[in-house]
């Protein structure tokens, strides 16, 4: 039997299955479809690309190659080059499926073992570095009280990048009970409390922009909504001023999810409950939010105890038609 291309098996893999995954975010997907890139990028550099490849040219060796290229020439780390593999794992389970007659080549390509990885706590700032984080902006300007808005609401509520980037004017209530609706990871929709001096920021904000319910909260000076590169940039900024009147502040790299991972493992230390803290970041398994634990091990043998006698559910919606074909109109494209 003719082996088939390895375009028919990405567009299936992406069409009928991981887009329906449900705890498959946009993020998510993009990286999948990173990984994909990143590999024709490789045959390309090896002269393999060719119109029509085959299922059959991606086997065990020209994937290990594929790995060993993204950590040599790329100097992509050992949980970047995981996460590649993962995607590929994924892949070739997806296609033993969809041709059995592939058994063997799909289960050699799985059996390569991931590279170990030391697993770290998240770096986080202390809540006094926070502090002068957000008081080394200048409220003076509209800029600066957007800076603030963005950078206080980001740390007060734990939300993703994208989740912040993703909110309407409409997901904020500051009336009675100040909270924020987010769409997060995996199609998911939670409510998160806002603190009263946050809502202040927040109010004063919509006010001096004179934003409307249908407004993107938070948007660059064009008006079109923020990226997470834009989110980064003022981050360091004003973690750089931050820094220079306070030296001995945090010394590691400031990027947006550094205010996610503070928030959480302030939480921690205060003696939250692990479980209230998995619901306020979003988290579909208490797993993820364990890691926050290692940041102060006096709390950690009692969170445990808690986490070993619960279990945890999921809930998600799907992603809209729309945005299957755009995902669909890209792999076109790439292939």
């Amino acid at each position: 039997m003719m082996s088939k291309s390895l375009s028919f098996y990405v567009q299936r893999y992406f069409s009928s299955y991981l887009i329906r995954q449900n705890n498959y975010g946009r993020n998510t997907l993009s990286s999948y479809r990173d990984t994909f890139k990143l590999l024709l990028t490789y045959l390309d550099k090896c002269n393999m690309r060719k119109k029509n490849i085959l299922i059959a040219d991606i086997n065990k060796p020209c994937v290990l190659d594929f790995l060993e290229w993204l950590t040599n020439s790329r100097g992509n780390s050992a949980s970047t080059r995981n996460v590649r593999l993962a995607h590929l794992k994924s892949f070739f389970h997806f296609t033993r499926i969809e041709s059995p007659e592939l058994a063997d080549q799909c289960e050699s390509v799985m059996s390569i073992p991931f590279t170990d990885v030391e697993k770290r706590p998240p770096e986080y700032m202390t809540e006094d570095s926070v502090s002068h984080l957000l008081h080394s902006i200048d409220t003076g300007s509209k800029e600066g009280l957007r800076h603030l808005a963005i950078l206080s609401l980001l740390y007060d509520s734990g939300c993703r990048v994208q989740e912040l980037i993703d909110l309407k004017v409409q997901d904020i209530q500051l009336e009675k009970g100040q909270r924020m609706f987010v769409h997060g990871k995996g199609n998911k929709y939670r409510e998160i409390p806002i603190m009263p001096d946050t809502g202040k920021i927040i109010r004063k904000y919509i006010k001096v922009f004179s934003l409307t319910a249908q407004d993107q909260l938070f948007a660059n000076k064009q008006g079109k909504p923020l990226t997470r590169q834009g989110i980064r940039y003022i981050l360091q900024k004003y973690a750089l001023m931050a820094k220079k009147d306070n030296p001995g502040d945090f010394d590691g790299q400031a990027h947006p999810h550094l205010l996610r991972h503070s928030k959480a493992t302030h939480l921690v230390n205060s003696g939250v409950n692990i479980y209230n803290i998995r619901d306020f970041l979003g988290h579909s398994s208490v797993n993820t939010t364990q890691v926050y634990l290692a940041s102060n091990p006096e709390v950690t043998r009692k969170a445990i105890e808690t986490v070993a006698s619960q279990t945890v559910t999921d809930s998600a919606a799907y992603f809209s038609e729309t945005e299957k074909q755009a995902l669909m109109d890209y792999l076109e494209t790439l292939i």
